[in-house]
């Protein structure tokens, strides 16, 4: 309990009048002007623009998760101008939302394998238990990419009065879900609950739960984390020596403790229509409890209120996060850390207000925002100037690995193979998978997609190459398909001029770049000498897998 205690504690300002929004990520910060004196100019005069094709494929690749075609490549190569027209055409492409959801996955941490209640609770049968645990994480995200696809104001997160569900969730909680439909669509709880967006889904409580001591403080660090860009528990705190040994009653008197319990538990007090009297149980968990919501002033000694403004509870609470200026500089500064791969740092502060200040002025539209932020010189960089900074150099991601996600679509787009066993899709799970092997995201003890090649890393993709490659082989040239390798068949020889124009096409399709005549030479002999020794298929499946193991193809 005490250190449930210690790590509550950690001070958190109030948020300031809207007039007098915070400068940078929750702390005052200098003005533009200052920041300019002082040489905190960004990383963008060191960094270089990728070429027009590996721009379009990394977009491709964020955007809709796979790769472009060899003709938007051709476009782009022929005219790098129409890279904004092929952004466009990814932003209303139906990829987005799926696509949007694993990259919100990988921030709001909900998708996990396991819960405090699984299917078998719900009597629903063993091979379902992936795809219920990816319908409970999925939920909320699904909500923000609704938002997103269909360009409503970003503060509808937090204030929509509907969620987002399937049939199995339909079917198991209290939800209206539409009749006779099958996949996400929009539904609303049955339970009598406010209407607060993300903050009234299950998923997002049943990833953020709480329990007899923390009393829903938590569940507010998450919303302050996820919705503010302000992580409470990062914040230092000092004890003065004492010999209290009551810890609510600290929590009410002694100053360090009220220097961030004075706005952290007024919020908590707000949640109590989600408190569990029997955790473990479906019924507790996945109803809206609202006889429960006098709870939170009796067990906290507080009415809600959010950071000092009185409120009515959750019926009010999402309406006082949108207002929050912090809420819409954290819109612009997650989007633009989500596909930077990387943390906002005070040297990123003008680049983070030029969006917020685009952001407000569209409306808080989400697609002006990603438009913009996929517009900036640390999204397009590809390089370094010869005189840029080793810093500069240690903390710009000037190139991204895929992630499991990523690469579980491409390989299936482009290859034909979805690697599942059991119900399971191994590239998206750890109980019968490699999610995190692979350098994934669990929603729990790994919470940052791996940016870095590792062992286990390589050990997936050799394992994932290869069943790809067999799959190419089979369909391509035993089937005769010709949808990855054209051209050829098993009869081709190494003197043929198709096979180089195949080796060719498909290092344009997969790498958006040209190979030079050395490459090619040395994946034809490669070809050539596995070719003379084991036969054409054989041939082909070395090269398809070396291919897909190039870092070329595994970063972008």
């Amino acid at each position: 309990m005490i250190l449930a205690l210690l790590l509550a504690c950690a001070p958190v300002a109030e948020a300031p009048p809207a007039d007098e929004a915070p400068a940078t990520m929750g702390l005052p910060g200098p003005p533009t002007s200052a920041l300019a004196l002082a040489g905190w100019e960004g990383d963008a005069p060191y960094l270089t623009p990728l070429s027009a094709p590996r721009l379009l494929r990394r977009m491709s690749l964020d955007l809709r998760g796979i790769l472009p075609s060899e003709a938007e490549l051709d476009a782009v190569e022929a005219d790098p101008s129409a890279l904004d027209a092929l952004r466009d055409a990814y932003l209303a492409d139906p990829r987005l939302e799926d696509r949007l959801v694993a990259l919100f996955a990988e921030r709001w941490h909900t998708v996990m394998d396991e819960y405090e209640v699984n299917s078998d609770d719900y009597g629903l049968f063993p091979h379902d238990a992936d795809m219920f645990a990816h319908a409970v994480g999925e939920e909320p995200l699904r909500l923000l990419a609704h938002v997103v696809v269909n360009d409503l104001p970003w503060s509808d997160v937090v204030t929509a009065d509907y969620t987002m569900a399937n049939e199995m969730l339909g079917s198991v909680w209290p939800l209206d879900y539409p009749e006779g439909e099958e996949g996400w669509k929009v539904a609303r709880y049955t339970d009598g609950r406010p209407a607060a967006g993300v903050l009234s889904t299950n998923g997002f409580w049943w990833r953020y739960v709480t329990n007899e001591s923390n009393k829903n403080r938590g569940r507010v660090a998450a919303i302050s984390k996820l919705l503010l860009c302000t992580d409470i528990l990062a914040r230092p705190v000092v004890f003065e020596r004492s010999t209290e040994t009551d810890p609510e009653h600290a929590i009410r008197t002694q100053p360090a403790c009220q220097s961030c319990h004075a706005a952290i538990d007024p919020a908590a007090a707000s949640l109590f229509g989600y408190w569990w009297v029997i955790q473990y149980n479906p019924y507790e968990m996945d109803t809206y409890h609202a006889e429960r919501e006098p709870l939170g002033p009796t067990l906290l000694g507080v009415s809600p209120a959010w950071y000092g403004t009185p409120i009515n509870g959750l019926v009010d609470l999402g309406w006082h996060v949108a207002e929050d200026p912090r809420f819409v500089r954290c819109g612009a500064q997650s989007f633009a850390e989500q596909l930077w791969h990387r943390e906002v740092a005070l040297r990123d502060y003008a680049s983070v207000e030029a969006l917020r200040s685009e952001f407000v002025a569209s409306g808080l539209s989400p697609l002006t925002l990603l438009r913009a932020v996929t517009d900036t010189a640390e999204y397009r960089a590809g390089g370094f100037t010869p005189d840029a900074p080793d810093i500069v150099r240690e903390r710009e991601r000037v190139e991204r690995l895929l992630s499991p996600n990523q690469l579980g679509a491409v390989i299936a787009e482009e290859t034909g193979f979805a690697w599942t066993a059991a119900g399971y899709t191994q590239l998206e799970n750890d109980v019968f998978g490699y999610r995190v092997l692979r350098g994934g995201v669990n929603g729990y003890s790994a919470t940052e997609v791996q940016q870095a090649p590792g062992l286990t890393w390589m050990m997936v993709n050799t394992r994932v190459a290869q069943a790809a490659a067999f799959s190419v082989v089979a369909r391509d040239l035993d089937a005769g398909e010709g949808l990855t390798v054209r051209g050829v068949t098993l009869e081709t020889t190494a003197s043929d001029p198709a096979l180089a124009t195949a080796l060719t096409s498909l290092y344009w399709r997969w790498y958006a770049e040209r190979p030079d005549d050395a490459w090619t030479e040395a994946i034809t002999a490669l070809w050539a000498t596995v070719a003379a020794e084991e036969g054409t298929a054989s041939a082909w499946r070395s090269v398809l897998e070396a291919m897909i193991r190039d870092p070329k193809f595994q970063a972008y």
